[in-house]
């Protein structure tokens, strides 16, 4: 949990690796629909896109602002968070993988 305030206005962030475990959680249900879909079609391959996009750039920037604040204040950087926007991409990329080999037409 950092908070962190300057004259200009306050920045918070709180609780950002609750958010990072949100997008996981999210990724990995969405693989887990792509898996268990047969011809009926749950999810599209905008679906899988749009939210790779969102969560790759909201984590990304969550990871980025906590950067700054971990160096305006001299501490040591979390290295957790690290690793839970590195699991953000690759579950990002296993989707997207995963649902275009899923879907490709066999002729």
């Amino acid at each position: 949990m950092y908070i962190w305030s300057n004259s200009e206005g306050a920045i918070s962030l709180l609780y950002s690796r609750l958010l990072f475990i949100f997008f996981i959680v999210v990724l990995f249900a969405l693989f887990i629909t792509i898996l268990m879909q047969n011809k009926k079609q749950l999810v599209t391959g905008l679906y899988v896109i749009t939210i790779a996009i969102i969560s790759l750039f909201i984590s990304g920037l969550i990871l980025f602002l906590e950067g700054i604040i971990v160096d305006d204040l001299n501490l040591s950087g979390d290295t957790i968070s690290t690793y839970m926007f590195l699991i953000i991409v690759a579950l990002c990329l296993i989707n997207s993988v995963t649902y275009s080999f899923k879907n490709r037409k066999l002729w």
